[in-house]
């Protein structure tokens, strides 16, 4: 026997037990195209936290050239499975079956098994077999700042048309350039009221008013659809009160010259999605901009003495977080003062001087071009640092 003569079967060691194998006999070589499988849990109910998942997710999938993402997610809120369809990097999306979802078991592939899923092709996709598990934990949406390149949301080609005439039939001049805005505002179905990020309608017209005449640019609101009522005027759009709006608010943003929120809330998570410029007001953590030009500017702090906390300071003892905010803060006697109507102006004229390469409707970007460093290293390494702004305090309302 020649062993010249005999198969190389070397690939097998980096095959999946139910990956398609071929092999040529004139080369008598094993062909195989293992991809890096990427299992991700996007378990949130939120829109922002759904998704941040997402988009963490994707820019994973990113980092390795040969791979291929699966997810997994309960549609019980009505915006995931738009916000899925947005997700360029899914290979193959898993919804839950009932209200007890997939059972760990799903994961045995080995023969005997005690649970077997419904549906074969379960194991013909390797989501049996991943090479990487994304849980909810390690998709930190912190962390995610330490990953560029960042993974791009995209409107498919044939929603995009219509999206676009829906968009001017709303009212929105094809031949201007406009912001989207948004805030937080109580009635939410999907939320109880939050006094820290809700916000009432007197500021957002004045912002409005400031846009149209000071900028000379629309403004195109979006939200739910129980916000309060705006006054029509000329180059104001309200889209919030559109039915099955996820798409429509998505493309929107996507089109956007910038992002300008007034509150935190999770429809931001569009404008780091579109990789849109924002200016993130009233931010009560350092969540939300990814990366230059974008940024955010923060609540005040204020003492029991009624002394304001230096912004600096602030940050550096990590008082601009979730959890500081839920159980900290007022407990000693702090409180948030929110940004005066003259800060939010100012970040709205700051962000509209850093986006002034966009005249018009912004044009979707080039695709990313990535390293594809083949690695995913934990725990995360540190993120850089957000840029925070602030503006003379002459400007700001203690009171």
């Amino acid at each position: 026997m020649n062993p010249e003569d005999l198969p190389d079967l070397r690939g097998l060691k980096d095959t999946k037990n139910y990956q398609s194998l071929e092999y040529d006999p004139r080369k008598r070589v094993l062909l195989t195209n293992r991809p890096f499988t990427i299992f991700a849990m996007l378990l949130d109910r939120t829109l922002g936290d759904f998704i941040y998942r997402n988009l963490f997710a994707a820019t994973v999938r990113l980092r390795f050239r040969n791979s291929r993402l699966i997810v997994y997610y309960r549609p019980d809120r009505p915006y995931k499975d738009p916000i899925i369809e947005l997700n360029p990097y899914i290979s193959w999306a898993w919804k839950s079956e009932g209200s007890n979802g997939i059972p760990i078991d799903y994961f045995d592939y080995m023969g005997g098994r005690p649970v077997r899923p419904r549906d074969k092709f379960w194991f013909h996709s390797l989501s049996a077999e991943p090479d990487l598990v994304l849980t909810p934990s390690i998709m930190d949406f912190d962390g995610l700042r330490g990953l560029a390149p960042f993974a791009r949301f995209a409107v498919p080609s044939d929603r995009a048309g219509p999206l676009h005439e829906q968009l001017l039939r709303a009212g929105v001049n094809k031949h201007r350039w406009f912001c989207v805005l948004h805030y937080r505002e109580a009635g939410y179905r999907d939320s109880d009221a939050q006094i820290d990020r809700d916000l009432k309608a007197e500021n957002p017209e004045a912002i409005i008013d400031h846009i149209i005449q000071q900028q000379d640019g629309q403004v195109v609101r979006i939200g739910h659809p129980g916000m309060t009522p705006i006054p029509a005027r000329p180059g104001f759009v309200d889209i919030s009160g559109e039915n099955e709006s996820v798409l429509l608010h998505a493309y929107a943003v996507s089109r956007a010259r910038y992002f300008l929120e007034l509150t935190p809330s999770g429809p931001v998570g569009f404008a780091s999605a579109f990789g849109v410029p924002m200016a993130r007001c009233n931010a009560l953590s350092t969540l939300g901009p990814l990366e230059k030009p974008s940024f955010a500017m923060m609540q005040h702090i204020v003492g029991p003495q009624g002394q304001r906390v230096p912004r600096d300071v602030a940050v550096a003892k990590g008082l601009y977080s979730t959890l500081a905010v839920k159980k900290v803060i007022a407990r000693y006697g702090f409180h948030f003062v929110r940004n005066s109507l003259a800060e939010l102006c100012a970040a709205a004229n700051e962000i509209f001087e850093r986006t002034a390469d966009v005249q018009g409707w912004r044009l979707p970007g080039p695709p990313l071009v990535s390293s594809f460093p083949e690695e995913f290293t934990l725990p995360l390494a540190p993120p850089p640092g957000v840029e925070i702004i602030e503006f003379p305090a002459a400007m700001a309302n203690f009171s």
